[in-house]
Parts: C-alpha cells; sequence; structure tokens
C-alpha cells in the first residue's frame, strides 16, 4: 500500500490549483510569510520566546503572535522597527512576472540608502529607468 501522506508544500500546491480565491489569498500573503520567518528564525537563533521578542520590539507579545502567524502583511514601519531593534536585514523587491527582480542587487544600491536614524532603507523604482 503506497504512502498516502502529503507534504505540506504538495497539500498547497493542490489547493492553488483547485481554489482560484486560495490562490491569490496565498500569493498576497507570501511578503508576510517570509517576514514571519525571518522573526522566527531570530527568535530561534538568540533563544528568545515570544515576550523577550516583544520586549525588544518594543510591542506586546500578542502583537508578536500576530507577526509570527504570516497571516498579515506588515506595514513597513513595523519592517522598519524589527531591522533597528533586532539588526536583522528584510528585503522586498516587487517585479512584473516577466522579469527577474533586479532592484535591491543593481539599481536601489548604486542610488543609495535613505538613512532612517540608525536604519539603512532602500527605495527603488523602474520608473523613467
Amino acid at each position: 500500500m503506497p504512502d498516502q501522506t502529503k507534504t505540506f508544500g504538495e497539500l498547497v500546491a493542490e489547493e492553488q490549483l483547485s481554489d482560484p480565491s486560495f490562490r491569490a489569498e496565498w500569493q498576497r500573503l507570501a511578503p508576510a510569510r517570509e517576514f514571519a520567518a525571518t522573526l522566527l528564525r531570530h527568535r530561534a537563533e538568540k533563544k528568545l520566546n515570544q515576550r523577550e521578542l516583544a520586549t525588544q520590539l518594543g510591542v506586546s507579545q500578542p502583537r508578536v503572535v500576530k507577526l509570527e502567524s504570516g497571516e498579515h502583511n506588515p506595514g513597513i514601519d513595523t519592517i522598519i522597527n524589527a531591522v533597528r531593534q533586532l539588526g536583522i536585514e528584510f528585503a522586498l523587491d516587487v517585479a512584473p512576472a516577466d522579469r527577474q527582480p533586479a532592484l535591491v542587487t543593481a539599481r536601489a544600491r548604486k542610488a543609495g540608502a535613505i538613512e532612517h536614524d540608525d536604519v539603512a532603507v532602500v527605495v527603488a523604482s523602474s520608473a523613467g529607468a
């Protein structure tokens, strides 16, 4: 009898094929899942619990739960605060599907970063390029 156990990735792929609204929501929340994974990795590496991470971020423990859930896209201010407080790096480069994202690695670095006190923010656009 073959093993009928499917991986999480296989289940998600099946759901995306069968349910367009699930696919749209899964894609929309991709940045939230990546930010959540970044926070979880940081917390694991530093051996912190959620309350300790919340203290470092200057937010409540329930806010950390929400951020780590990956179910809500974080705002720019939230990302900047996490970078500032935790010393992590988080990048988001959005491009049309027919092009490879390249701003953060090329043009944006050449243009320089906007300083926010002790955090550098790279903002770039291909408009006029």
